[in-house]
Parts: structure tokens; C-alpha cells; sequence
């Protein structure tokens, strides 16, 4: 089956959840060293003056062998151009340090579009949740590599220097504390409903209403029969 084009999965003025996997489920993120790596060429990229981005970081969470990331998009292709230097680059790190070949990921990163503000919220909440179901912490405060902290308690660590905290966000309260205060509530009450058990809902390419979902599905049908390879 041909791969999908991101124009068909990716949209302007939506957001994103994208995966990006260890090859056979390597611990390839497995280190401190290995996730500031990962993070610094992330920002370096969002820093350099030569590239336009194509998409804002809203949230993350670092494993040791993938990643959960929440980025809103701003243009596709520079997108999946940003994507593709960011992972390239780190892939030759990570190849070098290691005295090895070959590959790091394991397939192009899975990005999962976000149709509005109720599937990024739960989204993000999924995200920072993500450490409290693998049993590493038993409080999301505690992981030291997720940007739950920053939404929570207002700690914005070094690497999330380039983190824009959505608009859903920066409606939850007028002031930076009473974001704070609204957004642990919720998160609390995700955690309680359905936050320590893993959800399928992300492993699609569309999450939100069934509407929705169906028509952006019908959109990929008709690529299939009109324009994919035999």
C-alpha cells in the first residue's frame, strides 16, 4: 500500500500528535545525554535563521524509545521539512556516538491530526500522562522530561525555551497561576477517568468527531483510487 502524503494528514491551523520511534523499539533515547541531544537539535533547528518552521512545539513527553510530541502546524511541507533535519540530525549523532550504522527510527515519524480544541486538550493530557502508565512515576510532576511542569507549575526547564503553550491554554485563566490551577484540575480529572490506562484513539491518522473523521477519510479513499501506485 503507498505511503500517505502528509498533505493528506497534516493541515495548516490544526495541531499534531506526532511519535517518533526507536528502530525495533530501541531504547535510542535511553540516556540523559541521548534526550538533551535529542532536545537541542530540536531547538537548534527552531533557531536557526535559514529555515522558515512549520510549526510551533505545544507539548512533549521523552521516553527512552519514542517520543510523544504535540506540535501546532503552521505550513506542511516546511513541516515534514523541519521534521526530516531534526531526525536526520540526530540520527548521525546518535549513529557517531555509538560506533554504529544504519538505522535509528523506526519509520518516518506517525502524526496523528487533532481536529479541535477538546482532542488537543486531551491530547496534551495523554502526553504528560504518558510516564504515570509506563509505572516510571506515580506523579507526572516527578518526570523531569516532559513539559507537564510548564503547564502545571509554570517551570519551563532550559530545553522548553521554545514551547508555545496553546491557545485552549491560555484560555483557562487570565492570569499565569490561575492557568496553572485549572489545567492541574483537569488533568487530574483525566487521570482519574481514563489517564492510567493506554488509548488507541492516537494510533489513527485523524482523531475527532466522527463527521469529521469520516470525511477526511473519504478525502484519502478517493487519493487511493485516483493517484496512489498500483
Amino acid at each position: 500500500m503507498a505511503r500517505l502524503p502528509r498533505r493528506l494528514t497534516v493541515q495548516p491551523n490544526h495541531s499534531v500528535h506526532k511519535i517518533w520511534r526507536g528502530h525495533n523499539k530501541e531504547w535510542n533515547l535511553g540516556t540523559r545525554e541521548q534526550k538533551l541531544a535529542y532536545l537541542n537539535f530540536l531547538n537548534a533547528d527552531i533557531e536557526n535563521k535559514k529555515f522558515k518552521q512549520g510549526s510551533e512545539v505545544q507539548a512533549l513527553t521523552l521516553m527512552s524509545s519514542h517520543t510523544h510530541e504535540v506540535h501546532g502546524i503552521i505550513e506542511q511541507i516546511l513541516f515534514s521539512n523541519q521534521m526530516r533535519r531534526h531526525h536526520s540530525r540526530y540520527g548521525a549523532y546518535f549513529n557517531k556516538a555509538n560506533n554504529r550504522c544504519g538505522k535509528v527510527a523506526q519509520d518516518r515519524p506517525h502524526t496523528t491530526l487533532l481536529e479541535s480544541t477538546h482532542q488537543e486538550m486531551e491530547t496534551v493530557f495523554y502526553v504528560h500522562a504518558n510516564p504515570i502508565r509506563a509505572k516510571i512515576v506515580g506523579d507526572a510532576r516527578n518526570y523531569y522530561w516532559s513539559t507537564h511542569r510548564l503547564y502545571a507549575f509554570g517551570k519551563r526547564e532550559p530545553w522548553m525555551r521554545n514551547v508555545k503553550l496553546p491557545q485552549w491554554y491560555m484560555r483557562l485563566g487570565r492570569t499565569a497561576e490561575a492557568r496553572q490551577h485549572a489545567y492541574r484540575r483537569l488533568f487530574a480529572h483525566y487521570l482519574k477517568v481514563k489517564g492510567h490506562t493506554k488509548q488507541d484513539f492516537l494510533k489513527s491518522v485523524f482523531f475527532g468527531s466522527v463527521i469529521w473523521c469520516d470525511r477526511n477519510r473519504r478525502m484519502i479513499a478517493d487519493w487511493r483510487r485516483d493517484f496512489a501506485p498500483p
